[in-house]
C-alpha cells in the first residue's frame, strides 16, 4: 500500500489554481476549478479531489476542452435558462450556471438552469452548497458517460449520474445529500488504484460481467452497480431526463469517456435547481422545524457497536473541519504526480519546493 504526504489546503490549492493558469486557463477560472477539488478533498471526497487534474489536463492539452469557456445562453425565461458550455471545464460552466440560477431565483419561488456540453464538474455537493448558502434548497444533477447496464442488461446504457440535494438549517450545518446513482462513483474505483487498494465484491464487474475486486479490471472495460438494482437505475433515467433530455444535450454514447476517450469532448450535461424556502413558509419557523427533526432523528437509541447518528453530510462536515487544520493526506502516486505537473508547466521554485516538502506520513 501507498504513503501519503499531508498537504495544507492553501498550498494544495495553489499548486493546482498554478498548474492549470499555465495551461492557458484564466486565473479566474484555474481558481474556481482548484477550489472545488480542493473542496472535496477536505471534505474526505477524494474521489472528486485533485485525483481527477491530470484528466483535465490531458484534456486541456489535447484541445477538447477550450481554456477559457465561451458558455452561452440557449434559451431564458424569467425563471429558467438552458445553456450550452462550449465543451468549458465543468466547474467554470456550472459556476456560469449558479450565477444565472441564483439571479434568476431573486424574483422567482423556484428557478432551474440546465446546461449542455459541459465536461465533469467535481463533486455534485459544491453546487448544490451555494444554492443553499442563499437560505434556497439546492439541486445539482449531472449525467455523465454509459457506466452500468440496465437491470438485466449486459451492456453498459446509463451513467451513474450523481444528485445532490442540499439543504440549509439555520445557525447548524446544512443537510447535504451526494450520492452517485451506482452503489459507489467511479472516482473511488480510481482513488483505490491510486492507493494500490482492492475493491469490495459487490461494488463493481470486469469486462465479462464477472464480479471483481480489481480496481484496474473495472477501469478497463467493466461496469458499476446500480445502488439498490432498479432503484438507482431509475434514479439515473431522471438525471438524464432533467439535464441532458431538457437541454437538448449528448444521451447515452454520445457521450464520450472522460478518461477513455481524450481526443473528444466529454459532452456531458448538468441540471441545477433552487427553491426559495421563504415562497412557502417564513424561514425562521422552516428552521426551527429542521432543528426538532434533527433532534428527533438524533435521539435515535443506538445499535450495538454504533458510532452514532449522523445526518447526510454530516461526516463530510467534520472530516473538512479537521482537514482545514491538520492538512490534507494525498497517496503518493498523486502527490507525485502533481509535483511533476507543476514542473513540467514550470511553476514557482518556491511554491513547488513548498509543495514538495508536504510531510511524509
Amino acid at each position: 500500500m501507498n504513503g501519503f504526504h499531508n498537504v495544507q489546503p492553501i498550498t494544495l490549492e495553489k499548486v493546482v489554481a498554478g498548474i492549470l493558469e499555465k495551461n492557458n486557463v484564466p486565473t479566474e477560472d484555474a481558481h474556481e476549478t482548484a477550489t472545488s477539488l480542493v473542496d472535496a478533498d477536505l471534505r474526505g471526497v477524494s474521489s472528486h479531489g485533485v485525483m481527477r487534474l491530470p484528466i483535465y489536463l490531458s484534456r486541456l492539452q489535447n484541445g477538447v476542452i477550450p481554456g477559457a469557456a465561451d458558455v452561452q445562453i440557449i434559451k431564458e425565461t424569467e425563471s429558467t435558462a438552458v445553456l450550452d458550455g462550449k465543451d468549458g471545464l465543468g466547474q467554470v460552466v456550472s459556476k456560469k450556471a449558479i450565477d444565472i440560477l441564483l439571479e434568476k431565483a431573486e424574483k422567482n419561488a423556484i428557478s432551474a438552469v440546465t446546461v449542455r456540453n459541459s465536461n465533469h464538474f467535481g463533486a455534485a455537493a459544491y453546487w448544490a452548497s451555494k444554492i443553499q448558502e442563499k437560505n434556497m434548497i439546492g439541486f445539482s444533477f449531472s449525467n455523465v458517460e454509459p457506466l452500468m447496464p440496465p437491470p438485466g442488461g449486459a451492456a453498459a446504457r446509463i451513467g451513474n449520474n450523481p444528485i445532490s440535494i442540499v439543504v440549509p438549517t439555520g445557525d447548524a450545518k446544512p443537510i447535504v445529500v451526494d450520492m452517485a446513482t451506482s452503489t459507489v462513483p467511479l472516482g473511488k474505483i480510481l482513488n483505490a488504484k491510486s492507493k494500490g487498494e482492492s475493491i469490495p465484491e459487490g461494488w463493481a464487474v470486469d469486462s465479462t460481467g464477472k464480479p471483481t475486486t480489481d480496481p484496474e479490471k473495472v477501469v478497463n472495460g467493466g461496469f458499476l452497480f446500480p445502488v439498490g438494482g432498479p432503484k438507482g437505475y431509475s434514479l439515473a433515467i431522471i438525471v438524464d431526463v432533467l439535464s441532458a433530455l431538457l437541454s437538448g444535450g449528448a444521451i447515452g454514447n454520445e457521450i464520450n469517456s472522460m478518461y477513455n476517450d481524450v481526443e473528444n469532448p466529454n459532452c456531458v450535461s448538468h441540471f441545477f435547481m433552487a427553491i426559495r424556502i421563504d415562497a412557502f413558509i417564513e424561514p425562521a419557523f422552516f428552521y426551527q422545524a429542521v432543528q426538532r427533526y434533527i433532534s428527533f432523528i438524533k435521539d435515535t437509541p443506538l445499535a450495538e457497536g454504533s458510532r452514532g447518528i449522523f445526518m447526510p453530510g454530516e461526516i463530510e462536515h467534520l472530516n473538512k473541519e479537521k482537514n482545514e487544520t491538520a492538512g490534507i493526506n494525498l497517496p503518493d502516486s498523486v502527490f507525485d504526480q502533481l509535483v511533476q505537473l507543476a514542473k513540467e508547466a514550470d511553476m514557482d521554485v518556491d511554491l513547488i519546493s513548498k509543495f514538495e516538502q508536504s510531510q511524509f506520513v
